[in-house]
């Protein structure tokens, strides 16, 4: 791809749902927080701006304004990033009721006023684009960038990931009041748009 390309507008990668990977086999795989939030392909052209598309590829780049920052974390170069947005409850869990709310308002006025009502967060957690397509890097390696990136900022985070044993993940996020895992596959290409067993949602049971 040449310097100065728009990188494509990519669909997410999607997960499965399933039970946690076999014993024998659950090294072979990292552990991320199941969020639960609205997917977001977030585009970064390097100009200072932002562009945020939904999962079915809808520009909701107005409805968070406050998500600004990110581009102001990353000036450049071109990327690409993949990750949820989030709104906390009083007691500073996600909240569909509460993400919910935000997400169906349009008006700009509406918008401004919840920005403080009903703040959100970006959850950042994968990298399809930096300067070129990352999209043919394994996860490890799609990981490292995104770390790299050192992204953090009142309404921006790139949350950590635990290694095998998969039921620490699973204690640590039922504890933490989260709805489970996603366990991805540590060798895994990132696939846009399809839904593959290299990523797995495993849901907890019951809530803590």
């Amino acid at each position: 791809m040449q310097a100065g390309t728009v990188p494509p507008a990519l669909a997410p990668m999607l997960p499965v749902i399933g039970p946690a990977p076999r014993p024998e086999i659950e090294a072979e795989y990292a552990y991320e927080t199941l969020w639960n939030g609205a997917r977001v392909i977030a585009h970064l052209p390097g100009d200072g701006s932002l562009r945020l598309l939904s999962q079915t590829g809808l520009d909701v780049t107005a409805q968070y304004p406050e998500l600004k920052e990110l581009a102001a974390l990353l000036p450049g170069p071109q990327a690409v990033l993949d990750g949820e947005i989030i709104t906390l409850d009083s007691e500073g869990q996600p909240s569909v009721e509460r993400l919910q709310q935000r997400m169906s308002l349009h008006h700009p006025e509406a918008v401004s006023h919840a920005i403080e009502d009903l703040p959100v967060q970006l959850m950042l957690y994968d990298i399809i684009y930096l300067g070129e397509p990352t999209v043919q890097l394994p996860y490890t390696a799609r990981r490292d960038l995104l770390d790299d990136l050192a992204l953090a900022g009142p309404g921006v985070s790139v949350p950590a990931a635990w290694p095998a044993p998969a039921e620490l993940a699973l204690q640590e996020t039922r504890l933490e009041g989260y709805d489970g895992v996603v366990a991805k596959r540590l060798a895994s290409q990132y696939l846009p748009g399809r839904r593959t067993r290299d990523w797995i949602k495993i849901k907890h049971l019951s809530r803590r």
